[in-house]
């Protein structure tokens, strides 16, 4: 113990209070680099603003433009790379919250202030979040030029960077789809999400391979596929769907019930009924969502059988909300000894009196 001690104060003390001294120093010296970086910073954000704001909504002269971009890049620190990253920030702030013929100058300012070059670098660079935030600026941008920059990322060994270039390129030629037939790896909900709200946003056209797309050997380009023909509302494919309920692919199927629900296929009433009874929970719900809106006297028959036999206590009230929703006066002649029954229909009842 004494020589544990006597190490402690010899070695392993004199380390820890050189270390916090060196911490403290570093902190303290971070600090004052902060305080007298941040009131700078401060002034050429406004610059830049007020640049900015009469640039763009001033009539569009490229001579006049680019004499006074030439001039404004001499007030500030443009060659040092936290001005740059400052410039194409303020940049991609006003393109995305500017709408209308103002935004068509936003190219024309990018290439005059040479920032494409600096996105390039980003490209270029080995480290994931650079790479990433270079697709974020073109994207943000919607630099259709940079779009041929973004291709040779769809081979990169990193699945995000893979994905992120998909999705950037998506954005920039939204009505070229095609391409996503291709896309081999699996699509994330999150890439899905990206993808739907590009669509909605950029107002893209269907695309013409989507029939393909629908007996992809990727299922999570058919589930895709499924979400855009509900989202263009295209009934073309209904049979190709209703064949989809056979998928192993339990998530698919989820998707293919819901589509069915959507596009009110009432050719696949039979193939629900027939499906029910391999589905787990989640998929029994969804069935009975579905059939609650295309059934017909067939599903009225068959939600009965379910109710006369040990139906599992989880489904047996949506089976009868759902009976209810085909045949609203079906309770009324049926069940009448049953009493589980019939506090659900009287649960069921009140709910729909409520709406």
């Amino acid at each position: 113990m004494e020589v544990f001690i006597h190490h402690f104060i010899r070695i392993i003390l004199p380390i820890l209070i050189i270390g916090c001294i060196s911490l403290i120093a570093f902190l303290i010296l971070n600090r004052y680099r902060y305080d007298l970086f941040h009131p700078k910073f401060d002034t050429v954000k406004n610059e830049i603003d007020i640049f900015f704001t009469n640039l763009i909504f001033s009539p569009l002269d490229k001579t006049i433009h680019h004499t006074e971009i030439e001039q404004f890049k001499k007030t500030i620190p443009f060659e040092k790379n936290w001005c740059k990253k400052l410039l194409l920030s303020e940049i991609i702030f006003l393109k995305l919250n500017l709408k209308g013929e103002v935004t068509k100058k936003f190219d024309y300012i990018y290439e005059q202030f040479d920032l494409f070059r600096y996105t390039q670098k980003l490209l270029k660079s080995r480290h994931f979040y650079f790479k990433c935030l270079g697709l974020f600026q073109l994207e943000s941008l919607d630099y259709k030029k940079g779009k041929h920059y973004i291709t040779p990322l769809l081979n990169h060994k990193n699945r995000d960077i893979k994905s992120r270039a998909f999705l950037a390129l998506i954005s920039l030629r939204p009505n070229k789809l095609e391409s996503l037939i291709d896309f081999s790896h699996e699509i994330t909900i999150a890439e899905e999400i990206n993808i739907m709200d590009i669509l909605h946003h950029k107002k893209t056209k269907m695309p013409a391979n989507l029939r393909d797309w629908i007996v992809s050997d990727n299922a999570s380009i058919i589930k895709l596929s499924i979400k855009l023909l509900v989202f263009y509302n295209n009934t073309n494919e209904n049979e190709n769907i209703v064949k989809l309920l056979n998928h192993e692919d339990k998530g698919l199927r989820h998707e293919v019930i819901m589509a069915i629900n959507s596009l009110f296929i009432i050719e696949a009433e039979t193939e629900l009924i027939k499906r029910f009874r391999h589905e787990d929970t989640q998929n029994k719900l969804e069935i009975f969502n579905t059939l609650s809106k295309i059934g017909t006297a067939k599903s009225e028959e068959f939600i009965a059988q379910l109710l006369e036999n040990k139906t599992d206590e989880n489904i047996k009230l949506d089976a009868v909300y759902c009976l209810h929703k085909i045949n609203q006066n079906y309770f009324d002649n049926h069940f009448l000894d049953n009493e589980d029954v019939q506090k659900m229909v009287k649960h069921v009842k009140a709910i729909n009196n409520d709406r």
